[in-house]
């Protein structure tokens, strides 16, 4: 039995690429950096080995817990005796007088909640503290009125609402701060100052992908009108390109993994800290017995940005794919997005890295606010140009369609003109009338057919059509879109997209 000052976890779901998160190494060496003890374990991961194991369980608890619903209502049973294991192995192991449950997004709040809620059963004594994106159910800009609900009920103590490191710290040694049961946190602007993350609880053995998390910057530099990650971040900061590359290659020699994934919005965000980055980790490659190697979310920038000799050193440095966010072909669209990049800028950009053998990534918006079929054509038509870079393109990641949530550029400044009609996928713009929620899945199904045939793989497609024909049924018998009916199960039978 460990007793400890904090025990700090991550719960089921997140699709991590069995690799573990960051946020629970992060928190564990800043409190030990003070003088507290701290351990860390990854129940999410301990719940996907579930599957190798007992396959059918693992997909009714997994769809219980990201989805909050059961096919068969008697098998409750088998949820509660998992979460009872899962809580087993803590109190067996552990005694914290603070438990801190990661919830990474809010597919995590159904296992949170529960496992909160049987600890108190059990161990009243351990004050247990939740923190995260998942916090949020409805985007960022949404309320805290989860983590209120269950701390009104006793079930938490705390919610931490951002920048967990500096609040964790207030609630340790004061019991209070702000972003303590609040929203008014302080965001931190010296980012070369934070602590390594402390894997040392983690047999890295144990996961298939050999893959460090590492993060250079917070917020973002742009303000796309579809996301609104910067109506979290009070500010764009980011980390000299030197404290990038020496966390880097201090972490790959003390636990022998050399491959590396930005959690940036944007990892050339800030060219300046982006030039010191690479510069270093080129010159450290040259000569270093195990290479570098990372991948991250990359901004699309014109030869005049990023230049040839910055994209030398981009490929020196160990980049293996870059994730572009390119959401449309057309120029139009991508300038209501305000993306901020011409077409001749992505010809530039994909020539060189080709040339460099860098791979890309493109995330693609199908029925974007203004899109037109004449839009959508010229995405495919982008692709069919592109066909002479399959070589260095991953799989495309088309998604579902757009969904407009509160807090996005799309929904405050159109919000007049936007119709929800019941759900967040199912909108309708006054100015775009034919965009309605059918022609956009019919654009979806095009897209792919039409990239399969160019040659293009295409990532999560069946999840991705699962949750498309749940919706559909929602839609077409005329209810309300809510994340807690979406069990997807059997959707498929028998279906044929197109």
């Amino acid at each position: 039995m460990i007793e400890c000052d904090i025990l700090i976890v991550t719960v089921p779901v997140t699709d991590t690429g069995d690799k573990p998160l960051q946020a629970p190494a992060v928190l564990s060496a800043v409190v030990k950096k003070e003088g507290y003890t701290a351990k860390t374990m990854d129940l999410n991961h301990q719940f996907h080995k579930l599957e190798k194991v007992d396959k059918e369980k693992y997909d009714m608890l997994k769809n219980y817990f990201m989805m909050g619903s059961l096919l068969d209502v008697t098998k409750y049973q088998a949820v509660e005796q998992y979460v009872e294991s899962v809580i087993d192995d803590i109190l067996e192991t552990t005694r914290p007088r603070f438990l801190a449950v990661s919830v990474f997004t809010y597919l995590c709040q159904k296992f949170a909640e529960i496992l909160a809620e049987k600890i108190k059963a059990r161990k009243t004594e351990i004050k247990i503290i939740f923190g995260g994106m998942g916090l949020q159910s409805q985007g960022i800009n949404s309320s805290f009125e989860w983590p209120e609900r269950l701390k009104s009920a006793g079930i938490i103590d705390y919610y931490i609402a951002s920048e967990g490191e500096k609040s964790l710290l207030n609630l340790l040694g004061q019991g209070k701060g702000p972003g303590i049961n609040n929203t008014d946190w302080e965001q931190q602007t010296d980012l070369d100052q934070i602590v390594y993350p402390d894997y040392s609880d983690y047999n890295f053995n144990d996961y298939n992908t050999k893959q460090l998390m590492i993060t250079g910057s917070r917020g973002c530099v742009r303000k796309c009108t579809f996301c609104d990650i910067h109506n979290h971040w009070k500010k764009f900061v980011f980390r000299s390109g030197e404290s990038i590359a020496d966390e880097m290659i201090t972490q790959s020699k003390k636990y022998g993994i050399y491959d590396f994934m930005f959690t940036d919005s944007l990892v050339n965000g800030s060219m300046k800290a982006y030039r010191q980055f690479v510069t270093v980790l080129a010159e450290y490659n040259k000569t270093a017995q195990n290479k570098i190697t990372w991948n991250g979310q990359f901004i699309v920038r014109g030869i005049k940005q990023m230049n040839e000799e910055d994209w030398r050193l981009t490929k020196e440095s160990g980049a293996t794919c870059l994730f572009l966010g390119i959401e449309s072909g057309s120029e139009s669209v991508r300038n209501h997005m305000q993306k901020k990049f011409s077409d001749d800028d992505m010809d530039k950009f994909m020539e060189q890295a080709f040339k460099n053998r860098v791979k890309c990534l493109f995330l693609i918006i199908v029925g974007y606010l203004n899109e037109t079929h004449k839009d959508f054509l010229q995405t495919l038509k982008m692709f069919k140009r592109y066909t002479k870079y399959q070589e260095i393109m991953d799989p495309v990641a088309c998604g579902t369609t757009l969904g407009i949530l509160p807090g996005t550029g799309v929904w405050t400044d159109h919000m007049d003109d936007i119709s929800l009609n019941g759900g967040e996928n199912f909108w309708t713009y006054k100015y775009n009338p034919g965009l309605d929620f059918r022609e956009r899945i019919k654009r979806r199904i095009i897209m792919e057919e039409e990239l399969l045939k160019m040659g293009y793989e295409i990532s999560g497609s069946e999840r991705n059509f699962k949750f498309l024909h749940f919706l559909w049924n929602v839609y077409k018998n005329s209810k309300q879109q809510t994340m807690v009916q979406t069990d997807t199960s059997g959707l498929l039978k028998d279906q044929r997209y197109s």
